[in-house]
């Protein structure tokens, strides 16, 4: 690990102990200078873990670091506004991979009563249709990842192999202009990889704390899906990185 490397981790940690860094405390404490400082909370902003507020920065949870019954309640009202905006994608007959979050589980939920097939590696959206008379949910088989009360894995890519679905229902954990759709797990990054793949229209869901962040694994660029769903404005960098493709941008 180089010097930034280390001095990152080191107000990290000062942020993790108090909740809340001043500029000129670290910079004192670390004897840099404050435009560094201020460099490497812009640095952890990006990544997720600070949120810079006047003299300094607060600590900023990613929402993929809480608890899952945390993450189904946060920003609950804009996810609901994503999957109603998805929902004439699907429709009644079709094959459809969803796969495992917060906002498809929302997406899941405007499904109640469709006529559908639904592969998924969800546990919670295998639950909610499995009790739907009009759905037919396949659980992909796999090892369970408790934190995404999900299965990943070779059986998970095995079964996704021998089909090919209409539309694939999928989230994500970053959209950068850069980088494109990013992930934190090779699992989840790999799932969707092969969903993409095996699909005829690939969607993603995204609410508005998704862009701008780096994630640590890229999933694929900007231009691997057909549909981006979202409630966030679109900011001058990604709305041009997205006009430089063919992906069809709706706006809750």
């Amino acid at each position: 690990m180089g010097i930034t490397g280390r001095r990152l981790d080191l107000v990290l940690d000062a942020l993790e102990r108090d909740g809340r860094v001043t500029v000129k405390d670290l910079a004192t404490r670390l004897a840099i200078s404050t435009e560094t400082v201020r460099r490497d909370l812009r640095d952890l902003e990006l990544r997720g873990h600070a949120r810079r507020v006047y003299g300094g920065a607060v600590l900023d949870r990613r929402e993929s670091d809480r608890p899952f019954d945390e993450r189904v309640r946060v920003g609950a009202r804009e996810k609901a506004r994503i999957a109603e905006a998805a929902l004439p994608l699907v429709e009644d007959g079709m094959t459809v991979f969803i796969d495992a979050g917060t906002t498809t589980l929302a997406f899941a939920r405007k499904l109640l009563g469709r006529r559908i097939r639904v592969h998924t590696n969800s546990i919670d959206i295998a639950a909610l249709l499995a009790g739907d008379p009009q759905a037919q949910v396949t659980v992909l088989g796999g090892d369970m990842k408790p934190d995404y009360r999900a299965l990943f894995g070779h059986r998970t890519l095995a079964v996704l192999r021998e089909h090919i679905y209409d539309v694939a229902i999928m989230g994500i954990v970053t959209v950068h202009h850069a980088h494109g759709f990013m992930d934190l797990g090779e699992d989840e990054a790999v799932l969707r990889r092969f969903a993409v793949e095996r699909t005829r229209h690939s969607v993603i869901l995204a609410d508005s704390s998704k862009f701008g962040r780096l994630g640590t694994i890229r999933t694929f660029g900007l231009d691997a899906v057909d549909t981006l769903v979202t409630n966030a404005p679109l900011t001058r960098d990604i709305a041009r990185a997205f006009q430089r493709t063919q992906v069809d941008v709706i706006h809750a």
